[in-house]
């Protein structure tokens, strides 16, 4: 099943007055990681509305790993639990925060186990 991805009400406020010149568009620079992605009976990702302002469930929220720009219109962000965090939780959702510290955009998936075992990375592409 595919991921549920939206950029969040305040995310697209933010796009729309940088775009208009109305103000400055903050930097991506933190990623959450959160258990509230699922639906806790099947497994299944939930929708999210875009009025969320947390990750739900969230964990921990840490500096995004790196960035790239495989092509010039998509920004490729990696965010990494490393083997001593959030262990004993299965994450199903993730956040881009940006500088000012608003959630920005969101990610539901099924849960993935967190083990001190295991070292969890995403990679996330934003395609404009």
């Amino acid at each position: 099943m595919a991921d549920n991805v939206i950029t969040t009400v305040k995310g697209r406020e933010k796009l729309a007055k940088a775009h208009m010149g109305t103000a400055a568009l903050p930097a991506i620079t933190q990623i959450g990681f959160g258990t509230g992605g699922h639906d806790t009976g099947t497994g299944l990702p939930l929708t999210p509305t875009g009025t969320e302002t947390v990750v739900p469930g969230e964990v921990l929220k840490k500096n995004i790993t790196s960035f790239s720009f495989p092509v010039a219109t998509t920004a490729e962000i990696v965010g990494v639990l490393d083997y001593s965090e959030a262990n004993g939780v299965s994450i199903s959702a993730f956040g881009l925060y940006d500088s000012a510290g608003d959630l920005v955009a969101l990610k539901y998936t099924t849960p993935k186990p967190k083990a001190s075992d295991t070292r969890l990375e995403i990679t996330w592409d934003e395609q404009f």
